[in-house]
């Protein structure tokens, strides 16, 4: 169940990339694995504003550049010592916006080669930001070579969504948007279907925003890359077991999805730090 705000957000995205009320349908049932918006899962409505964003949608609630990229840029300024001014001089002059929410991959890219001269070290700035899998990097090599994507494309591409001149280079976030655009161009991967069971509102036990919470945590602590939707929500569900003492979501109470999400976020804050002290 998508929320509100997420409905807002797909509306706008929709207006913006496919005014046609026909081509949304095809999109929404290709990208989203869904017929209608209702039946939307997380997962299937993030593919689907990833194809919204790569095919002309721009939304500061869905940035092109992700949230740790952005927060890599805040802490460079602060090490190189620039001052307010000099930091919103360089961010319109090099990155061509003035807020980072605007910030597109040649534009950090242009923010970094002027930081570079400034005394930034690019490559450990890249380092720090990079969060691509081996596996990852092979599933983009051969979407590229499945939709014949030349060299000169292919970079192309890599700086406008990514922000890297390198695929290894990439982070989360320039990963997902680089397969929508591969995948807009005719790779074939298979569709999100909705995999993970939906329970509905019942008394006493987890909301359905609760689940889909849980869900979206689990998948943002674990990274999961070549697995099915199935095997995430069987390897959701042996945690819950272990830790939690509930054999699957269905059976998880509302009181206890509340600590259960307070886990997950703690546990993901760790991942994070640790990520953080050893780039």
């Amino acid at each position: 169940m998508i929320r509100p705000a997420q409905l807002k957000l797909l509306d706008r995205a929709r207006a913006a990339a496919l005014p046609e009320a026909a081509d949304f349908t095809e999109v929404l049932r290709h990208y989203g694995g869904a017929d209608r918006i209702e039946d939307l899962t997380a997962a299937g409505l993030d593919r689907l504003l990833d194809h919204l964003t790569v095919t002309g949608f721009r939304s500061r609630q869905r940035p092109i550049i992700s949230a740790r990229a952005r927060k890599l840029i805040e802490e460079a300024a602060r090490q190189l010592g620039l001052t307010p001014h000099v930091h919103a001089a360089d961010l319109r002059g090099h990155g061509g916006v003035a807020d980072l929410r605007d910030l597109v991959g040649r534009g950090l890219l242009d923010l970094l080669a002027r930081w570079e001269r400034r005394g930034l070290d690019v490559v450990a700035f890249n380092a720090a930001r990079r969060e691509i899998s081996p596996a990852q990097l092979r599933l983009l090599q051969v979407a590229r070579k499945r939709v014949e994507m030349v060299e000169r494309r292919w970079h192309a591409i890599l700086q406008d969504f990514g922000g890297v001149v390198s695929a290894a280079d990439l982070d989360r976030r320039g990963v997902d948007l680089i397969m929508a655009f591969l995948e807009a161009e005719g790779f074939d991967r298979a569709q999100v279907v909705p995999a993970a069971p939906v329970f509905g509102r019942r008394a006493g036990f987890a909301s359905p925003e609760q689940v889909d919470l849980i869900r979206t945590l689990w998948r943002e602590w674990t990274s999961p890359t070549a697995e099915s939707e199935a095997g995430v929500e069987a390897g959701l569900n042996t945690w819950l077991d272990r830790y939690h003492g509930a054999s699957s979501l269905r059976f998880l109470t509302s009181a206890g999805a509340g600590k259960v999400i307070t886990a997950l976020k703690t546990m993901k804050a760790r991942k994070g730090k640790r990520e953080a002290s050893h780039a």
